[in-house]
């Protein structure tokens, strides 16, 4: 029998939960749309706006437990992951969607943090499980290295992706100012050590 898997419902279940347990504390209303500056320019009343993105969530979660039997079986992974990155960013939106309701203010910064913590996170645990990177590999020049320097290399941009994502969340849940210029220094260190790395090991 298939099973929905633990992720996906393990998002939902948060999402849920959260919304009930704050549901009674939010006001009538519930700004869902923000302006360039996240001013909100968009209210609706708060059971729609608490009710809409899990069911966007359950309906692409049946969407993907129901399509990936007709994805081919090397395609497969890429296709689960790609429902469980819409989860997340919509798990995002209905989490900050409630925060503003509440009364905390939720800056694009840290709306960016969040989500490019996830988006790593998330390739990170992708990577673990591919067999694809072999073949990206390959195709970009990646020839000369034996199996266990590529299995170094993976493990190398493993990390690297798994230490950014979690700098990335712990900052979004700390942040004080503008963190445009930690997410350019570390997406540019995080660079250099995948890129760095790769280009050692194959000329090695």
């Amino acid at each position: 029998m298939r099973k929905v898997g633990v992720f996906p419902s393990m998002v939902i279940f948060m999402t849920v939960a959260v919304s009930l347990i704050c549901y009674p504390l939010l006001p009538t209303e519930l700004a869902v749309h923000f302006g360039s500056d996240f001013s909100p320019d968009m209210f609706i009343q708060k059971w729609l706006g608490l009710v809409m993105i899990p069911f966007l969530m359950v309906m692409f979660t049946g969407t993907e437990y129901y399509g990936k039997e007709k994805v081919k079986e090397e395609s497969r992974l890429e296709f689960e992951y790609c429902f469980r990155l819409l989860l997340v960013l919509l798990s995002i939106v209905q989490l900050s969607i409630i925060a503003y309701g509440l009364g905390y203010e939720i800056p694009t910064g840290r709306f960016a943090l969040l989500s490019a913590g996830s988006l790593s996170l998330l390739v990170a645990a992708y990577l673990m499980y591919s067999k694809k990177v072999f073949l990206f590999l390959r195709l970009v020049g990646f020839k000369k290295a034996d199996a266990y320097l590529k299995n170094l290399w993976k493990k190398i941009t493993i990390i690297t992706l798994s230490m950014f994502g979690s700098a990335c969340l712990i900052l979004a849940v700390f942040m004080k100012n503008d963190p445009s210029y930690f997410m350019i220094t570390m997406f540019a260190l995080m660079c250099i050590i995948v890129v760095g790395s790769g280009f050692y090991l194959n000329k090695k």
